[in-house]
């Protein structure tokens, strides 16, 4: 079939499906709480296709793998739990699902890539109900197993490098490099529409950002990035009616606006394919948040980060000149004179956006370093030579730097934070340089 008949045939069934939606009996939306005697839909199934691109955001060594993106095949069955209103947050967001789903991707080169089965959480926030559809914004994580993730022996053995077009000089043609272990966490986020066809039956259409990155777990961790669409059907098995549901009470509690929290996290991480070892790692967190109404918070933060991944990488020869050392690893990216604590030691502020849902909230934030000694001692082959010199690169707090080579003035954090009592909350956070995961951390704290 060409790809035109395939186009055809998406246009005709898009068609059928809304006009099937226009002249269909339809549901009421189903969570307006207004004891008319109208129905509740408890919970649903979902089945989907997934049909998507691979970004190949490393040249070289996503593209040889997935020329031109892909493309990746799949699908996933989900549950969803449909929110009633006798809580608080569930009106905060309009009334959104809570959902469990599995998915399996084909990542375009089963040789090398394999598939990606992936169990993962969302929420799915309806932006705009109608009788006819509403329109979701959803978001979510689980965890991902590649069943071709690297075969680290064998890419070690072998003495081409990772750079080029060439599979006669490229080894990331024959080994994956963008996953490099059978575990990865998978982040996901993307807008949907549920087209309510009749009673019990929704067809659904939707567009995803998936990623999967082991968190430097292991190496190598390349980590994918996947653009897709996805067409479903949604079955509603129970009807109940709304009247009989639990009443909404009224809130009269007062919210909550100032927060303070105190958070301790571990984690560790491997710092390179042709490495065995792992690294400590290990942050304090105490940040002070705003909450501007119930679904958001804002908060500024002092960091405390410890990464014993920053060993000794460089020694001094007998004529006073610096030169390698690999005795710890094989990454040449920061010039280690010492293996001493104030080298893997540094200290940062941060600007943090949370979004509140219930006692569970997910965060992004940006922080600049206050003291970072690792600024000095990258990229490797500058420091070196600055040393060999008697002299420091002396960086100030800002300064233009390569993404691919050096860590940067800036980093970044992405958290989940939940509140398990009234003073105890735990969280799992990836710090990160831009898009490269420095460490998974994983915590426990107070808040007040």
């Amino acid at each position: 079939m060409t790809k035109r008949e395939w186009v055809n045939r998406i246009i005709l069934l898009v068609t059928v499906c809304v006009i099937g939606v226009k002249i269909s009996p339809l549901r009421s939306a189903p969570v307006e709480m207004t004891g008319d005697g109208s129905d509740f839909v408890p919970y649903s199934i979902k089945m989907e296709f997934n049909g998507g691109y691979i970004y190949p955001h490393d040249v070289n060594i996503v593209k040889p793998v997935a020329p031109n993106g892909g493309p990746s095949l799949g699908g996933q069955v989900a549950f969803e739990w449909h929110t009633d209103g006798h809580k608080q947050w569930h009106r905060d967001f309009n009334y959104p699902t809570i959902g469990v789903a599995l998915q399996v991707i084909d990542l375009h080169n089963p040789k090398v890539l394999g598939q990606m089965i992936a169990p993962y959480a969302y929420i799915n926030i309806p932006m705009i109900r109608h009788r006819i559809a509403d329109f979701n914004f959803m978001f979510g994580g689980g965890f991902g197993f590649c069943t071709k993730p690297c075969d680290r022996d064998g890419a070690v053995a072998d003495n081409r490098g990772l750079k080029g077009d060439d599979p006669a000089k490229n080894k990331a043609f024959d080994y994956n490099f963008a996953i490099g272990g059978p575990f990865t966490f998978n982040l996901q986020a993307g807008l949907n529409v549920d087209f309510h066809v009749c009673k019990q039956f929704d067809i659904t259409l939707g567009v995803d950002y998936n990623h999967f990155s082991s968190g430097s777990l292991y190496q190598p961790n390349s980590g994918l990035n996947i653009f897709d669409g996805k067409i479903g059907l949604k079955y509603h098995p129970v009807m109940r009616d709304k009247s009989k549901v639990k009443p909404l009470k009224a809130d009269t509690t007062k919210m909550k606006r100032w927060y303070g929290e105190v958070i301790a996290s571990g984690g560790a991480k491997i710092l390179y394919y042709k490495d065995t070892k792992y690294y400590g790692c290990a942050s304090l967190n105490i940040g002070g948040y705003y909450r501007t109404c119930r679904q958001h918070r804002i908060g500024i933060g002092l960091d405390m980060f410890y990464n014993g991944a920053f060993t000794t990488t460089a020694v001094q020869g007998a004529d006073g000149k610096w030169k390698s050392y690999d005795g710890n690893t094989h990454f040449g990216k920061t010039f280690t004179t010492e293996d001493k604590f104030l080298n893997k030691f540094r200290v940062g502020i941060n600007i943090t956006n949370e979004i509140t849902i219930g006692n569970f909230l997910i965060g992004f934030g940006m922080g600049i370093y206050l003291y970072d000694p690792v600024k000095n001692m990258e990229p490797y082959k500058d420091a070196m030579a600055a040393a060999n010199e008697g002299k420091s690169l002396n960086r100030g707090l800002f300064y233009s730097y390569n993404p691919d080579s050096q860590d940067g003035w800036n980093y970044f954090r992405l958290s989940c934070k939940y509140y398990i009592t009234k003073h105890l909350l735990a969280q799992i956070a990836f710090k990160t340089h831009l898009q490269k995961v420095e460490f998974v951390e994983f915590g426990i704290g107070t808040w007040f």
